[in-house]
């Protein structure tokens, strides 16, 4: 029988009283951060949009990049979450320009400029191509 290790996630207090920083392997990506489980729902949310290209864009954006995000650029990432699938395509394939109001959120703008900097293409084919 295969045992599968596990890592530990909790808060430990050093002998000082302070809560250190939780560490956590989700989705191949360790965080350090003091919310693991805000952190998990949003990489959830992320890969979960109901919209595949969605999915995917999004999903790898917050792989690479949620761990480095302070509370605050998390509270931007959720906003981000609560827009229209509709209008997030249009923005990040270029269609239509993120509106005014929005460019307060620089992890939209972040977003939009990860989507359009020559990310592969769905669908493409790449194997055996030299």
């Amino acid at each position: 029988m295969m045992q599968i290790a596990r890592r530990q996630v909790g808060v430990a207090v050093s002998r000082h009283g302070r809560t250190q920083m939780n560490r956590v392997a989700f989705a191949g990506v360790r965080y350090f951060c003091a919310d693991v489980g805000r952190v998990k729902s949003l990489m959830w949310r992320a890969k979960q949009r109901g919209w595949l290209e969605l999915d995917l864009l999004i999903g790898t954006f917050a792989k690479e990049r949620l761990s480095n995000f302070s509370d605050a650029e998390l509270t931007m990432f959720e906003e981000v979450l609560e827009l229209e699938n509709p209008d997030m395509n249009k923005w990040l394939t270029g269609q239509v320009d993120v509106p005014e109001e929005l460019h307060e959120n620089k992890v939209l703008l972040d977003l939009v400029k990860y989507a359009q900097e020559g990310r592969p293409t769905f669908g493409s084919n790449t194997v055996g191509q030299q």
